[in-house]
């Protein structure tokens, strides 16, 4: 479901306030209309694309902090996350992106999730691994932000966003999946003591995920902080895993005032109604693609 402004409250550029934006989601059933709120909170009021890419890039060092997973995506060093890390994160944030602007059960949805579930197939993946990506997606972007003392997802933006990547996973046919976020929460704690474990794999995959991201937004005198930045917003058990460096005060306060700075200013800034991860990590990069065109490719060597 795509996001429309409501009747007189976007201007003519198509454009409107965050306050506008939280107005509307206050109106809305975080159960019958949680597509439509997960769309509104992740991307129109929160896709901004440094914010997005941080998320993402701690997201993907939780789920290569499992060995299991970190030896699948890296493919003894010709894993596409470290030949052409950038635009493999591109290509999964694209999949999000047209799930986000037309919901799972769509005809564009559905067909995003087909061409997912054939990727999929090519790899030996667990159950219990599906799940706790689904996890990460659910639960990260609340679960990340809120130790620096910043709410920006209400209870009902959470609910929402739980319930809408929960009928994504269905969609991925993921079994045993948990019937409220608070039982998936539990769940993954126990994963995450159970199956966390120092691995090579997911060593190198995280250092190439570090860079990445300090080579898209931080400026280049900034960029050897870029371990200590991640770091940063990382869980401590994650941290262990991937031996990251414990930051500094000076940036952990750093990271922590431009959170708040970014949760102080969110109901008075002017967002595009239109926003969609689509464009900015696909489109405006790549140009138009198909869900085909986009992700692994069995045999050819030239994608990320």
């Amino acid at each position: 479901m795509s996001v429309q402004a409501a009747p007189g409250r976007a201007s003519s550029t198509g454009r409107m306030s965050g306050a506008q934006v939280r107005r509307r989601i206050a109106v809305l059933d975080p159960e019958r209309d949680a597509d439509e709120i997960a769309r509104l909170s992740l991307v129109t009021l929160h896709g901004h694309d440094a914010f997005v890419y941080l998320l993402f890039t701690v997201a993907f060092m939780k789920q290569v902090a499992v060995p299991t997973m970190a030896r699948i995506l890296h493919r003894r060093g010709t894993g596409d996350i470290l030949r052409h890390t950038a635009k493999r994160n591109d290509d999964t944030i694209v999949f999000f992106g047209h799930l986000l602007d037309h919901g799972p059960t769509s005809p564009v949805g559905s067909a995003w999730i087909e061409r997912m579930n054939a990727i999929h197939a090519h790899f030996p993946l667990r159950n219990i691994d599906s799940l706790y990506t689904l996890s990460t997606l659910a639960l990260d972007p609340h679960d990340l932000t809120a130790p620096f003392g910043v709410q920006l997802f209400s209870d009902a933006e959470r609910e929402a966003q739980f319930r809408f990547w929960r009928g994504v996973a269905v969609g991925q046919r993921i079994a045993d999946l948990p019937a409220d976020r608070h039982e998936l929460a539990r769940w993954a704690e126990v994963y995450e003591q159970a199956e966390y474990a120092p691995s090579a794999e997911g060593r190198e995959i995280t250092a190439a995920l570090i860079a990445a991201f300090g080579e898209r937004h931080l400026p280049p005198p900034l960029r050897r902080l870029t371990p200590q930045v991640i770091a940063a917003v990382s869980p401590e058990r994650l941290r262990r895993v991937h031996d990251l460096p414990e930051p500094n005060a000076a940036v952990r306060a750093a990271v922590a005032s431009t959170l708040r700075a970014y949760a102080a200013t969110v109901d008075v800034r002017r967002v595009a109604v239109d926003r969609s991860f689509v464009t900015s990590f696909g489109d405006a990069r790549y140009g138009p693609r198909g869900p085909e065109e986009v992700g692994y490719q069995r045999g050819r060597r030239s994608v990320g």
